[in-house]
């Protein structure tokens, strides 16, 4: 039963063009080696046609060059300077051919989603830029402990525009995942379910309108918070319409340009080095930046004053607010309920029940007052040197 199978599978092999190549050129390459036995050695010589073809296939492999046998006649010379050519012919087909097959296999569709199945917590970036290298770039640099293997990207775009960065050094092991990412199936090629970040950008296309690019991210948007409510979506939009809805599905970053750029340029306006100011805050390279740290459960039901002043003293880092709620919405709920079912009070019970439904996640309080006092779920606005 096993050979009969073994014989099904080599007849399949042999039908498909490739095969039928490499077969054609193994028999001519066969036919070659036995004219040249039989012109210059002959049946009744001492070297036999198995002796030949072994001498050349290991010449051929190791490039020692004929030397065991110099041909005396001009037909032997003839087919001994066919056989070299064609046995590096021969070896090159064979050497690219297996080695199409390695990178066809290596770089499959199938491979690179069981591949992205392995990882967790891990950030997806949906859509292409065209600085997307410089964004990844600064992604793993502000990020600790996140390496290239990290980071899966998902789109559509022709996959010559991403080869630089795939065959780049620096981010070697980075995921690449082909396809629509309004379409659930790709959502889940890119082990959405398990991911830390989803990082929605839309498509840089000039032949695309911005309220269609938006509505793309927004669909997206929908389906990962639906497949995993604990992923930290960031959405980059044009258009004010799609920050309006997106801000309505309570997604957790919505980042409207437009916003960003008409701020900058009207407060150029009235103070000169604004441009410079916003650069240095947000990202400047090796300086400082703004930046949020968690307050850990040992400042919780302390003042704010006292956080501020560990941080000026003992670290040398300037604060400017506190972040409250900070985290994912289902996060946030959860734990909100959790504190209030620990209390005995049932009238603190159904004042922190009310307080969930009219939280707001990520709210920034920057300079609050000396007596602020820290809560759960919060984080401390800074001005730190990136590391």
């Amino acid at each position: 039963m096993g050979f009969k199978r073994f014989l099904s599978k080599l007849k399949k092999w042999a039908s498909r063009s490739h095969a039928r190549v490499v077969l054609a050129v193994l028999a001519a390459y066969t036919l070659i080696c036995y004219f040249y036995w039989y012109v210059e050695i002959g049946p009744g010589g001492k070297k036999t046609f198995l002796d030949i073809l072994l001498w050349n296939n290991v010449n051929i492999v190791f490039s020692r060059g004929f030397t065991d046998y110099i041909p005396s006649s001009w037909q032997g010379r003839a087919l001994l300077m066919v056989l070299i050519l064609f046995s590096m012919l021969f070896l090159s087909t064979i050497i690219g051919f297996v080695s199409s097959k390695i990178n066809a296999y290596s770089n499959s569709p199938a491979r690179r989603i069981k591949k992205v199945q392995t990882l967790s917590n891990h950030i997806v970036v949906f859509g292409w830029k065209n600085d997307i290298r410089t964004l990844i770039a600064d992604i793993l640099r502000k990020s600790k402990g996140l390496t290239a293997e990290d980071i899966v990207i998902v789109n559509s775009v022709n996959e010559m525009k991403l080869q630089p960065l795939l065959m780049d050094k620096e981010f070697k092991g980075i995921k690449y995942i082909r396809g629509d990412f309004t379409e659930e199936q790709t959502l889940l090629n890119a082990n959405i379910k398990k991911a830390a970040t989803a990082l929605v950008l839309g498509e840089a296309h000039d032949s695309l309108d911005a309220e269609l690019v938006d509505s793309r991210i927004f669909v997206c948007t929908l389906m990962i918070k639906t497949l995993n409510p604990r992923c930290h979506v960031c959405a980059l939009v044009q258009t004010e319409r799609y920050r309006n809805y997106l801000e309505a599905q309570h997604c957790d970053e919505v980042i409207y340009t437009e916003e960003y750029s008409r701020y900058i340029l009207s407060t150029a306006t009235s103070y000169t080095g604004m441009a410079n100011v916003m650069r240095a805050l947000f990202d400047n390279g090796d300086g400082y930046s703004i930046q949020i740290q968690p307050v850990t459960a040992e400042w919780r039901d302390k003042s704010y004053y006292e956080l501020s002043s560990w941080y000026k003293q003992e670290k040398g880092i300037l604060t400017l607010g506190v972040l409250e709620n900070m985290g994912a919405e289902k996060t946030i709920k959860h734990s909100i309920l959790a504190d209030a079912m620990k209390s005995s009070n049932y009238g603190e019970i159904i004042q922190r029940l009310k307080t969930v439904k009219d939280a707001e996640r990520n709210h920034p309080l920057l300079n609050p007052p000396d007596d602020f006092i820290l809560g759960p779920n919060m984080g401390v606005i800074v001005l730190a040197k990136e590391i």
